[in-house]
């Protein structure tokens, strides 16, 4: 079985490192940079399990729930933009980056939401390449960029001048800004000139997630 390190452990991680010696690693399709397995959330973040004993019976008693899907194991990992419902609280968080980690922001919003980053053509159907690992595949048409917000029926949200968008990555993760014009690269990646409330600066596209109507709070 594969331990980690608490000390070398990515420093996202709401743990205590200086006490005991090994953490769960993340499985997944989610990136273990910008996630955290189930079990660092019942126990560092929410406090609702000790050890990571009560972490999996709290999961095998299946209230635990990651955009709708039911988490089954304790190294499921959640990442970034990822929406965790806790039935027996009645509670609902959205998982946001920060400029040096991850916060959970709870939220009434649990439309699940994810950003293409790709696609390929199978047959008469279009593969989606989502920002979380997964795939989504429909005959409908959407651009890569786009968030795609899943709530039943599905609803994309592109990035565009006057619209708003959580940043992803570097010392403005997780602030809400809005697009004041978009520049196009050519062979060099595209970017952004974006506002905050502080600040206005150019940043690449691919850090930037269309918000649309999601319930975000930009981070202080």
């Amino acid at each position: 079985m594969v331990h980690q390190k608490r000390l070398s452990a990515p420093k996202h991680y709401a743990i205590d490192r200086k006490g005991l010696t090994y953490t769960t690693t993340t499985e997944g399709s989610r990136s273990p940079e910008q996630g955290i397995p189930a079990v660092i959330f019942l126990r560092e973040v929410t406090g609702y399990a000790e050890t990571k004993k009560e972490a999996k019976e709290i999961i095998r008693n299946g209230v635990l729930f990651r955009n709708g899907d039911r988490i089954r194991n304790i190294r499921d990992t959640i990442g970034v933009m990822d929406v965790i419902e806790i039935e027996e609280t009645e509670e609902t968080f959205r998982m946001l980056p920060e400029a040096e980690g991850l916060v959970f922001q709870e939220t009434n919003d649990n439309r699940s939401a994810a950003k293409v980053t790709g696609k390929t053509v199978e047959g008469e159907e279009y593969v989606y390449h989502l920002h979380n690992g997964e795939n989504y595949r429909t005959e409908d048409e959407y651009s890569t960029g786009a968030t795609l917000v899943f709530n039943g029926d599905v609803e994309a949200f592109q990035i565009e001048e006057e619209g708003e968008v959580v940043i992803l990555g570097g010392k403005h993760a997780g602030k809400v800004a809005e697009v004041k014009e978009l520049h196009s690269r050519g062979m060099r990646p595209d970017t952004a000139t974006v506002e905050t409330q502080e600040s206005e600066f150019e940043i690449m596209q691919d850090k930037l997630f269309a918000k649309g109507d999601l319930e975000v709070v930009s981070n202080e």
